[in-house]
This record gives structure tokens, sequence and C-alpha cells, in this order.
């Protein structure tokens, strides 16, 4: 009986501090992803005057891409190139299909536990703003909102439409999740000469979340 007492404190012991341990790493995550845009933040305000490419760290192969902004949230800054490592740190743009401002599908990942975890509760009809890394601002409507397999990547294509595509996993409280919660935004401003930069330069006035 007095064994399996022990046994039984060991075994709650290790439990509090996996527990603990798991807690440590979410706070850590969120703090880095936290800290990581402030630096993005300074590099793109460097970047804007200087225009060149500016890695907001020594060690960065990445730069400020993009500023997106959902209603009166906290912009986020976006890096260039959608990989694991640039996650981490802020949303990441795809470098295959357009950029911000050009014509075409600009396609935004972030992680839905950080930077887009208030994507989840998106609405049709919400408005979000993006800045290009020319400080032209175009503001987007979403129009569609899906729940895919991670295989379905037609949503990510450069399908000559004028949109705004940002993914996510989903939902919120699955690791690993092969589903993705896809969110397309289409200018609010249509019908003007689009070549090159997108016209349409206005504020967000409606609500994101």
């Amino acid at each position: 009986m007095q064994i399996a007492k022990r046994i039984g404190m060991l075994l709650f012991i290790v439990g509090i501090a996996s527990g603990g341990a798991m807690i440590g790493k979410g706070i850590y995550i969120k703090t880095k992803a936290l800290v990581a845009q402030v630096l993005i933040e300074r590099a793109w305000d460097k970047q804007k005057m200087s225009q060149d490419k500016l890695a907001p760290w020594p060690w960065a192969d990445t730069y400020p891409a993009a500023k997106l902004t959902f209603d009166e949230n906290r912009p986020l800054w976006v890096l260039s190139g959608a990989n694991a490592r640039n996650l981490a740190f802020g949303p990441t743009l795809q470098m295959n299909t357009a950029e911000p401002g050009r014509r075409g599908n600009v396609v935004i990942f972030g992680h839905n536990d950080t930077h887009f975890s208030d994507l989840l509760s998106a609405r049709k009809g919400d408005i979000m703003a993006l800045e290009t890394r020319s400080g032209t601002n175009i503001s987007y409507k979403v129009a569609e909102i899906k729940v895919v397999h991670e295989s379905d990547t037609k949503w990510i294509e450069n399908s000559g439409e004028d949109r705004l595509t940002l993914v996510t996993c989903y939902p919120s409280n699955v690791i690993n999740s092969n589903q993705r919660l896809v969110v397309i935004a289409t200018p609010v401003i249509q019908g003007e000469d689009q070549v090159g930069e997108l016209s349409s330069v206005v504020s967000i006035r409606s609500g994101w979340m």
C-alpha cells in the first residue's frame, strides 16, 4: 500500500511538472511572437525610409513584406517567405503568388495560437487592410470562409483574381491538424485602373472580430 501511495505521488509530481513545462512553453512561444513583432515593426519603419529590404534581426534571412490590420486590433507585420521558421515570428507571405499591391492572389499564413488567433472568429463582410512596402493601403472585405484539408491547395494558387487569402490551422485546440481555415477577401474598391499597385487606399471603419 505504501509503495502504491509513493508511485501515485510520483506520478502526480511528474504530471504537475509536465503541465508546468507545457504552460511555460506556451508562454515562451507567445512572448517570442510578441517581441518579434516589435523588431519587425522597427525594421518596417526603417525600410519605408530607405526603400531597402531590411532584416528585422542580424541573422534573419527575411524582411517585412506588409502590414496587416484587422479593424482596431494592433497591426501585424508580415514576413516574406512562408516557412515554419518565419511563422514563429509573424504571419508570412507566400512568395510564389502575388505580392501585396500586385494583381493576383496575395496569400498569408499565420499560427492560430498567436498572430492569427482572431482569424478563427472571422465573418463574411468583415473589413481588413493591407499596407504594401511602398505605403499603399488596400482595404479588403471578407467574401468566403472555408475549412479545407491541407491537401486542397487550390485556394493558395494564383488564380488571376485580385484577392487576399489568409490561412491558419483549424481548429485551434488540435495539435498537428490536417484541416485549414481559409479566409478569402476581395478589394473593397473595384473597377478602377489596377495595373501595378492596386488603387484602393481607404481606412478600416467596420468590425473584424
